[in-house]
């Protein structure tokens, strides 16, 4: 080969060297970094419809994003409502998995779940009504605050002219001992008076010698706060009793799979979701958006707003993410135009409900 043959060769193979080289980083460029989002909740078992309409609502909310700076994967963990699962859960999406942020529902699991993302610096957000489960820079919540709801249901009650009251209440689920403690305080300040407070375990199968012990008091009407199946068996119980007193409740009824027991019964919950998110989701699944659906949607949303403002380059701290989620005002969610405060606190409305035909619709007043 002559000199400059070879010289001709040598440059067009580090021409080609050095090509290479820059498509290779190009292409490493191109290649996005994911941000793994867990679940942590029911998917099977007597409330596992509200984990697996939170799960839809999460498929819904990645299939909108749009072009991201980010990839974002989804991993579920079924706790089939078993406090017990929890903390096994969580530990193993937060240090196997290493995902980003987790996603609750209950205040239970809310409790539970705090303190071990806060241990690995991960954002954790729930659907929870218990204040201290927000507590850390990297812990949020997104439901209707109690005083809120419970201010709510206080005004319906003085407006049908209610002066006495009667509750039935688990004393095992943390967030209904949340409610009623504002209930006693809200009532006391109405001059509504609290005649009965029967309260029961999870589990709970024959409620009839409670119903029996607040019979007598003849309240105008009974609060109930409990979930399934023991709300149908204490609505069911408490029918057979001959008592004709309304039943209302924060939240409860909702839940319920069979509401035709509380048929023309009014209540108090979160707001609706919006048309846009309920269409798309009957449309996809074939059913209205159950309670906690929509605040998934939000949740996710919220969270990859702030993802994609966060940092320069990269994938953001949860230091930096944590910030932007703070910043966040008037955010349009499936629950209204939606402010996180500096309490880590997503403040959004409540609305009233009522049952009618089997199904829960906004009460018109």
């Amino acid at each position: 080969m002559s000199k400059a043959v070879k010289v001709i060769f040598i440059v067009l193979m580090a021409a080609a060297v050095v090509s290479g080289v820059i498509l290779t980083g190009c292409q490493k460029a191109d290649v996005k970094e994911t941000f793994k989002i867990g679940f942590i909740g029911p998917l099977t078992g007597d409330i596992g419809f509200l984990g697996v309409g939170m799960k839809n609502a999460m498929m819904i909310a990645r299939d909108e994003l749009g072009d991201t700076r980010f990839n974002y994967e989804y991993l579920f963990e079924d706790t089939q409502n078993d406090p017990k699962l929890v903390a096994t859960a969580a530990q193993k999406l937060m240090s196997v998995d290493n995902v980003d942020a987790v996603l609750t529902l209950g205040v239970n699991a809310g409790l539970v779940t705090s303190p071990i993302a806060t241990k690995y610096n991960k954002i954790h957000f729930s659907i929870a009504i218990e204040p201290w489960v927000a507590k850390g820079d990297n812990n949020f919540i997104h439901w209707t605050p109690s005083p809120k709801l419970n201010g709510l249901l206080i005004d319906e009650m003085q407006r049908r002219g209610i002066r006495t009251v009667g509750v039935f209440r688990t004393v095992t689920a943390e967030g209904y001992v949340v409610y009623m403690d504002d209930l006693r305080k809200g009532l006391k300040n109405a001059g509504i008076r609290l005649v009965t407070d029967q309260t029961f375990q999870n589990g709970t199968k024959d409620f009839r010698s409670l119903i029996s012990r607040a019979k007598p008091a003849n309240p105008d009407i009974y609060v109930i706060f409990a979930d399934t199946p023991e709300l149908e068996l204490l609505g069911k119980q408490i029918k057979e009793a001959g008592i004709k007193t309304p039943l209302t409740s924060i939240e409860s009824f909702e839940v319920s799979q069979n509401m035709e027991l509380f048929e023309g019964y009014w209540f108090v919950s979160v707001a609706e979701p919006s048309e846009a998110f309920a269409r798309t989701y009957k449309e996809r699944y074939g059913v209205r958006p159950p309670l906690c659906a929509p605040n998934a949607y939000d949740m996710v949303n919220l969270i990859v707003t702030a993802v994609e403002r966060a940092g320069t380059s990269g994938k953001p701290t949860t230091a930096e993410i944590s910030r932007e989620l703070r910043k966040i005002k008037n955010f349009p969610g499936a629950l209204g135009n939606l402010t996180i405060n500096q309490d880590g606190i997503v403040l959004s409305e409540g609305t009233l409900k009522i049952i009618k035909n089997g199904e829960v619709q906004i009460l018109k007043q």
